[in-house]
């Protein structure tokens, strides 16, 4: 299960644990795809500017095209949530945690 904590315009967004899970394995599977496999990562973008932290250093992002993707990616996953309107500054930081998240349906889930 991943612990998420997400930061817009310097305003901290509350998640339930569906919601930090997935921004978490959305983020994992940016990192898969650019090579690496990691266990913490803080992503910041603000304006035109990105950067990728993981327990394995800074994620270098050399083509416009994979900050593209990834921005678009980041900005799609958030814009659903209650009080977000305006994603000019995203600061995201996700660990995997030990413990795995336990199965259920929607209907037996408080998170959902």
């Amino acid at each position: 299960m991943w612990k998420t904590m997400l930061i817009v315009n310097d305003y901290v967004v509350p998640l339930n644990n569906f919601t930090q899970s997935y921004i978490g394995n959305v983020l994992r599977g940016i990192c898969l795809s650019l090579g690496i496999d990691c266990r913490e990562i803080a992503l910041s973008i603000e304006g035109e500017n990105m950067t990728i932290h993981t327990d394995r250093g800074e994620v270098p992002l050399i083509r416009d095209f994979a900050k593209d993707i990834i921005s678009s990616t980041i900005k799609g996953v958030l814009s659903p949530l209650k009080g977000i309107f305006w994603l000019q500054k995203i600061s995201i930081s996700s660990r995997l945690m030990e413990k795995e998240a336990t199965l259920c349906w929607p209907s037996e889930c408080d998170d959902w």
